[in-house]
């Protein structure tokens, strides 16, 4: 997102509010690394059999701020929007022309 001075704020890693179950922990992690939810809740599944995966998400759910609300989970697979979000981080290209690159390659108005 920009900020004051025009520039685009780190990705940070927060619990996600719209792709969550309990608490939005393994959403938050899936967006931050661009992976699917699913994976990373099968890998806190797993953890839990070895015996470390409630703590750690318990952990994680105290330690991550809350997502911004009613923003939705983004997943830029594609190349040619990263492209264009680091054009518009560097200033090459108005917020309106990134949405509107978004929404040509995503599919999503």
């Amino acid at each position: 997102m920009p900020n004051n001075h025009g520039r685009v704020d780190a990705h940070r890693l927060t619990r996600s509010e719209t792709d969550k179950r309990i608490a939005g922990v393994a959403g938050g992690i899936a967006e931050y690394f661009g992976m699917d939810p699913a994976l990373i809740r099968i890998a806190f599944v797993i953890a839990t059999f070895m015996g470390f995966g409630v703590l750690a998400y318990i952990v994680l759910w105290i330690v991550l701020p809350r997502g911004t609300p009613g923003v939705p989970v983004t997943r830029h697979g594609s190349p040619a929007v990263r492209i264009a979000e680091e054009r518009y981080a560097r200033g090459e290209i108005s917020t309106e022309e990134l949405a509107q690159i978004r929404a040509d390659l995503t599919g999503v108005a």
